[in-house]
């Protein structure tokens, strides 16, 4: 079994993997919204809609779960993009208690017109990292999401 890498002495918010990544997310999410301020859509929405289109989220349970909302909060987004024709309710036919989420043409194609802002965003904030960096960055960080996915799922969220 490896070394633990954490330990008494070396454990700091400055090298805290959870403090690193709560503090980048709350960045981006602020950035991201105000790259957005000038728009019909916000960058919430926008995530909303990008993950429904790719198939990461099709429901308002998993949507909440994946971006870190409430269940309340999630639906007040839901109901704001489909009162914008931007994506729909339908009724799940094998479970009537499920409601699916599809996004609409309309919807796609706000994701279209605006995936270019959200790359200029991204690219921005790499700017200085090479290729390879960025690629060993997301494998390491899927890594670790999938760990801590399969945790979740072998411990029904709580500690072992």
């Amino acid at each position: 079994m490896p070394e633990s890498f954490y330990h008494s002495e070396n454990f700091h918010p400055q090298n805290s993997i959870g403090y690193l990544i709560r503090r980048i997310h709350k960045l981006c999410l602020s950035r991201g919204e105000a790259d957005f301020a000038d728009l019909e859509i916000t960058f919430t929405q926008w995530a909303v809609l990008a993950l429904l289109h790719s198939g990461i989220a099709n429901t308002c349970g998993g949507l909440a779960r994946n971006l870190g909302h409430n269940s309340g909060a999630m639906t007040r987004v839901l109901d704001q993009l489909e009162e914008r024709a931007l994506l729909q309710r339908v009724q799940d036919p094998e479970d009537r208690r499920v409601t699916k989420l599809h996004v609409t043409d309309e919807g796609r194609a706000m994701i279209a017109a605006l995936g270019p802002r959200v790359m200029g965003i991204w690219n921005e904030y790499l700017e200085g990292f090479d290729r390879q960096e960025v690629l060993v960055l997301i494998e390491l960080l899927t890594r670790l999401l999938g760990r801590l996915e399969f945790l979740e799922g072998n411990c029904g969220g709580q500690r072992p």
